[in-house]
């Protein structure tokens, strides 16, 4: 009887032994799963090149701040977030097509609300402007008002009907230019893609291989050489700033990321770093500029603020 009950004894032991180490085992492998999966598209381009090293204020102020983001949102128990390295042509249709889909860096236009939703502002930047470089004759006089500022891109190709401008393809330059581009005859535009087609068509410019580029400022950044040779071009009525966002699945998912983002980036816009990160692309006069235009558009919040 003794014999018996030790077996007995030493089998429950077991039993339990084997039943406590199996639920220990399963509860990190439960956590896990219960994690939503979060597809982050990053755009393959060169200027997105070890995007998750840049983590500092001087590096690229898109990257610096989606880097900001990604970081924390790997970190909440919620999220398991990849990142997937896509085309832009791909982006869209990812974006539009799957429910766990996010993306930063991108301008919130009528079209793209219809299958996505927007944060709040992610980084602001100076708008597009028309470049020319190393021209031998001024622009008609009759393609600027009276502040300087040409009247509008149509105007410029059909009075120049031989001559291109070069643009990046697959993107938007929010909603404003992007119908002033509609109204462009193609054969008048160049499109380049590809993940170098931001120094692309700054070269080609340079090399006269188009006539214009329109291109925000922070992406035309010329030599010595080149500076006193290059002409810019303010288009009229368009939007002084470009605000960049980030930009998620239209989805009930979606919406929960979009919460989570505008969390983060409630702290981020407090920051001195978000101050540096903005003020290494604007002149002393544009940074001035930029905080009017935020305190009369953006009353409500604050941000860039020097004292912080």
């Amino acid at each position: 009887m003794l014999a018996s009950f030790i077996s007995f004894t030493v089998f429950i032991g077991v039993l339990y032994s084997v039943t406590y180490s199996a639920t220990a085992q399963s509860e990190p492998i439960n956590d896990q799963v219960s994690k939503k999966e979060i597809l982050w598209l990053v755009e393959d381009k060169i200027e997105n090149i070890d995007l998750l090293a840049k983590n500092s204020a001087e590096t690229s102020t898109a990257s610096y701040i989606e880097n900001l983001i990604i970081q924390q949102l790997k970190k909440s128990p919620q999220y398991d977030v990849r990142i997937v390295r896509v085309t832009a042509p791909r982006i869209i249709k990812t974006l539009s097509s799957k429910d766990n889909v996010c993306v930063a860096n991108r301008a919130n236009t009528q079209e793209r609300r219809e299958y996505s939703l927007f944060s709040d502002p992610q980084s602001f930047y100076l708008t597009h402007k028309l470049y020319r470089f190393n021209q031998k004759s001024a622009l008609p006089s009759q393609l600027f008002n009276t502040k300087g500022e040409i009247k509008d891109l149509a105007s410029v190709f059909k009075t120049l009907p031989a001559q291109t401008m070069g643009v990046a393809q697959d993107v938007s330059f929010g909603n404003f230019l992007d119908q002033q581009i509609k109204q462009i005859n193609p054969a008048n535009i160049y499109y380049r893609g590809g993940n170098q087609r931001v120094v692309a068509l700054a070269s080609m410019l340079y090399k006269s291989r188009v006539d214009f580029v329109l291109a925000l400022p922070v992406n035309i950044t010329p030599n010595e050489t080149q500076k006193p040779l290059l002409e810019q071009y303010t288009i009229a009525d368009a939007p002084p700033y470009l605000i960049a966002h980030f930009n998620c699945s239209k989805s009930e998912l979606g919406q929960e990321l979009i919460n989570d983002i505008n969390k983060i980036l409630a702290k981020i816009h407090q920051t001195k770093d978000y101050y540096q990160a903005h003020k290494k692309w604007f002149s002393d006069k544009q940074l001035a500029g930029l905080q009017f235009f935020l305190a009369e558009n953006f009353s409500e919040k604050k941000y860039l603020d020097p004292a912080q």
